[in-house]
């Protein structure tokens, strides 16, 4: 145990008549208790000086003072008169001002009232990581290989980013025989709420060549109706849809918890 300078060993103490105490003596006590407590002559605490110190013919203690801990500290005249007396006599600041035992490879930082080692967290070496991103494994950090972001592709498929669901699809709309037809369309994946669904289709697909409108309605967390309209200012039968086509969709939205 490391203990402190519990007094400056320079001043000259002074008795009531203002001059050096000479033959009297500092008494210390647990502190705002009259239990002696001893005081020590070396920062290690290995050389005890008991609970009372002499002064010298200069007003200075004739030893060193150190301790550990909190200290009443009265001051005697050589008649043994009380001069002064001190309460709570600590490390100024408080012992957590004290800097602890060294510790190899930590840091010195505090809790907000006492300073403490702790360990230093360093970012492992990156040699041989290209590619990979940051992270941890709650306990130490680590380089790990940075999430896929899927590309859309023909079929259906999804995936996570973030908490953004994002889903696509291809599927078939019937022949209607007029100028409207539609398709109910399942997601994959049920959303956490009702997603953005943009749709895209072929042209072609009737004798007019055109479709003049496509929306998705009924749009719910488990999947829509694609509505198509052969041409919305036309109602000749030209324009009727005599064929199946094949259209995509593409869905955004809140992932489930």
């Amino acid at each position: 145990m490391t203990g402190f300078r519990i007094l400056d060993p320079f001043p000259a103490y002074l008795n009531l008549l203002g001059v050096p105490a000479s033959g009297g003596s500092l008494k210390f006590f647990d502190s705002e208790t009259d239990d002696p407590k001893d005081v020590f002559g070396d920062a290690d605490l290995t050389v005890n000086n008991g609970p009372s110190v002499l002064i010298g013919t200069d007003g200075r203690t004739v030893v060193d003072v150190w301790r550990n801990g909190a200290y009443t500290v009265r001051l005697y005249a050589s008649d043994d008169t009380l001069i002064a007396e001190a309460e709570d006599v600590t490390l100024p600041g408080g012992g957590g001002t004290a800097i602890p035992t060294l510790v190899a490879g930590s840091f010195l930082t505090n809790d907000g009232a006492v300073l403490q080692w702790e360990d230093i967290l360093q970012v492992p070496d990156p040699t041989g990581q290209s590619g990979k991103i940051l992270g941890n494994d709650g306990s130490n950090l680590i380089w790990q290989a940075a999430p896929v972001v899927p590309t859309p592709s023909t079929g259906t498929g999804s995936f996570n980013f973030g908490g953004i669901l994002i889903q696509w699809g291809t599927d078939t709309a019937p022949a209607s025989g007029t100028r409207n037809t539609s398709k109910a369309v399942s997601f994959p994946h049920a959303f956490a709420s009702n997603p953005f669904v943009t749709l895209n289709h072929q042209v072609g697909i009737n004798p007019g060549g055109l479709i003049g409108t496509s929306m998705a309605g009924g749009i719910n967390v488990g999947g829509f109706t694609a509505l198509f309209d052969a041409n919305i200012d036309n109602t000749s039968s030209a324009f009727i849809i005599t064929a199946p086509f094949e259209f995509g969709w593409l869905a955004i939205g809140q992932a489930p918890a």
